[in-house]
């Protein structure tokens, strides 16, 4: 027991040296660290050739990161993320203790959600398919599909306290709309749905040259709930 005793603080002092020794690493080390790391986990998902794409899954990482894992990746990809994960981790830790506050940078410089389309295969290769790469037909009946999915989503959720649902955009045009989530029935799924046909719609005005002009409702306000369903009001400032 003495033995024991004994050697409990030597371990803790030698892990207490290891995290000393990690936290004095900058943020150009960790940095190198994430960037090779994230580089094998593309050779990884890449190394199976894409021959029939439902072999493959869509999985998605916080803030809106897609990754399209073969079947068989799928145990080598989760570690691979893990030790991802644990390096952006110490990443940003080194980034505040340097001043660069990447946490909160890396946030508000966050591009707009852009979630896929679908998966295909091409050239061999498992991709994504993005709003901005369909045509204009393809696009009008995304928005044909996916708007009836919006509109039906919690069809059989009943509104009844509007405090447990947020207010949110959902493009019409050039003008908005507003669409109300549940803040805690599906809402993730619920929000990527939204961010999609918001793409949808932004890449059709593209393909179509529309010059919007402006002078839209810019505000919503909070949900009510009317016969049991939950009811956006937008207006202008």
């Amino acid at each position: 027991m003495k033995k024991i005793t004994f050697l409990l603080p030597i371990i803790g002092f030698i892990l207490f040296l290891a995290c000393s020794k990690d936290n004095s690493k900058s943020y150009e080390y960790w940095n190198e660290q994430v960037n090779a790391k994230a580089k094998e986990l593309t050779t990884l998902l890449q190394s199976v050739p894409c021959t029939n794409i439902e072999e493959f899954e869509i999985i998605q990482n916080p803030y809106y990161t897609y990754y399209l894992v073969h079947s068989s990746l799928k145990n080598q990809f989760e570690k691979l993320k893990e030790e991802l994960d644990y390096l952006e981790s110490e990443r940003n830790k080194a980034a505040e203790h340097e001043g660069k506050l990447f946490n909160d940078a890396q946030r508000l410089s966050m591009p707009i959600p852009n979630p896929p389309v679908g998966k295909v295969c091409y050239n061999g290769k498992a991709a994504l398919r993005f709003a901005y790469e369909l045509s204009l037909e393809e696009t009008n009946a995304e928005l044909t599909k996916r708007y009836k999915e919006l509109k039906e989503f919690y069809k059989d959720v009943t509104c009844s306290n509007p405090n447990d649902w947020t207010s949110h955009f959902l493009r019409s045009g050039c003008c908005m709309e507003g669409i109300a989530v549940h803040k805690t029935i599906r809402s993730t799924e619920m929000i990527e749905k939204i961010e999609l046909y918001n793409r949808l719609m932004e890449n059709k005005l593209r393909l179509e040259k529309t010059n919007c002009q402006g002078g839209c409702p810019n505000m919503a306000r909070p949900v009510q709930c009317k016969d049991g369903k939950p009811f956006v009001e937008v207006y202008k400032s």
